[in-house]
């Protein structure tokens, strides 16, 4: 799994700062990008976060399937304001990292990926590198590249 450059989107503006505000636009926007259906993401966020959220320090990491795509496909959204997450939020968050996944995987393929990103954005320093390229694609995709496994 990689994060391309071309999958992260900075400086998002949001109507409302809240999370159902951002789960919608990471819908509209992953779902143009791999030209399939909103709503079926859309659908899969807002259930996944409903289930239990996915919010890690400031950065939330949600997953969703999409009928009609052959690969996983990693996003990074950042905001211009925070965002309250969740009923009783420990703090507002400033990030989001998605993964859309096709219905033919299993989130279990995946979980040890995500696992390791979640746990770098809990530690001071991995927090700090992000934030100084929040408004850097490309320095927000090595980062996040540089947390991944190397894959074959």
């Amino acid at each position: 799994m990689k994060l391309f450059q071309e999958n992260v989107y900075t400086d998002i503006e949001l109507a409302d700062n809240n999370e159902i505000e951002v789960l919608k636009t990471v819908a509209q926007l992953a779902a143009k990008r791999l030209h399939t259906d909103e709503q079926e993401i859309k659908s899969g966020l807002l259930a996944r976060e409903a289930l239990h959220s996915s919010e890690t320090g400031n950065v939330v990491l949600p997953h969703a399937y999409a009928s009609d795509i052959k690969k996983p496909t990693l996003f990074a959204f950042t905001f211009t304001q925070p965002v309250i997450w969740g009923e009783t939020p420990a703090q507002p968050i400033n990030t989001v990292i998605a993964l859309v996944m096709p219905r033919s995987v299993q989130w279990v393929d995946y979980r040890d990926d995500v696992t390791m990103l979640a746990k770098h954005f809990v530690q001071p320093a991995d927090v700090a590198a992000m934030a100084a390229r929040s408004h850097d694609a490309v320095g927000i995709a090595h980062v996040v590249n540089s947390w991944l496994p190397v894959s074959g």
